[in-house]
């Protein structure tokens, strides 16, 4: 895929499905703009990508997602970062980052992390940055989601604070919010030049289920995840998404192995799509649509 041209924001991008995302958006001539936790991981990462792809442009910048001020305080730093390279426009936003938690804790704003890092965190981020992203001549919005997401049913009211907490199904809940996030997003702007996609993933070897989880489903994960497939496979779908011009007038929203997958019935149900995008817009302070 020829990315050239074209800047790229991935969170999560020091390991895993955002690393390799990374690395082969760089290859693929994009100016890439990686978001992580820890500042020496995200130097390690810069690293990396820039020795095995020596012409890449790339830069990271920090930010704990599960924090709202840290998120306004990055969309602020990529706006600058862009203008610092004659950049006025966003063209990729992918909304890697993502979390498993084995308990129930909250955030600094009072919401319960997996729900607050899964999908707030995109939805806050993304609408911070969608004066660059409309911008470009065709803004994507990619998400990546998983198919733990089917099977799944909530209510988007009590996602802050669930009153009975189980980690899978937190995790569940965000991904199939994720979805529900393209869905409503599409429809709202389906007259502008951004769209949005739901990428599952499959099941990849990543260390996602080892934080934060105790010794139980550490080990459960650990032995999950040697089944799963490299990220080099779910980072040819996001930037199929990201450069193909074809999807930028697809109505599918889930995508697997370049190709649309038909989601939960949950995942376009457009009365539960309104109900978590009015939710999200007041736990993050945002405004609601004109008319909503």
């Amino acid at each position: 895929m020829d990315l050239k041209n074209k800047a790229i924001v991935i969170t999560g991008a020091t390991a895993g499905i955002g690393f390799q995302t990374a690395l082969d958006a760089a290859h693929a001539g994009a100016f890439v703009i990686g978001v992580g936790r820890n500042p020496q991981r995200c130097e390690e990462a810069r690293q990396k990508i820039s020795t095995l792809s020596p012409d890449a442009t790339v830069i990271f910048l920090t930010a704990n997602l599960a924090s709202q001020k840290q998120i306004h305080s990055l969309a602020e730093q990529i706006q600058q970062t862009l203008a610092d390279h004659h950049l006025n426009a966003l063209d990729v936003l992918v909304n890697n980052a993502g979390m498993y938690m084995g308990k129930k804790i909250f955030t600094e704003d009072g919401i319960e992390t997996t729900f607050a890092v899964n999908h707030l965190a995109p939805f806050l981020l993304t609408h911070l940055l969608l004066p660059l992203l409309s911008k470009s001549s065709s803004g994507r919005v990619i998400t990546v989601s998983s198919d733990s997401h089917y099977r799944t049913s909530f209510i988007p009211e009590k996602a802050k604070n669930p009153g009975l907490f189980f980690g899978l199904m937190a995790y569940k809940v965000s991904k199939l919010s994720n979805i529900l996030f393209s869905y409503e997003f599409n429809r709202l702007h389906a007259d502008a030049s951004v769209h949005a996609f739901a990428v599952d993933p499959g099941l990849v070897n990543t260390d996602i289920g080892m934080k934060e989880t105790g010794r139980l489903a550490s080990l459960v994960w650990r032995s999950r995840k040697n089944l799963g497939v490299s990220p080099e496979v779910p980072s040819k779908t996001i930037l199929f998404l990201a450069g193909e011009p074809a999807v930028s007038k697809s109505t599918d929203i889930y995508w697997h192995l370049c190709k649309p997958k038909q989601p939960s019935q949950n995942a376009t149900n457009p009365a539960l799509a309104k109900r978590l995008w009015k939710e999200s817009c007041k736990l993050t302070g945002l405004s609601l649509p004109e008319g909503y």
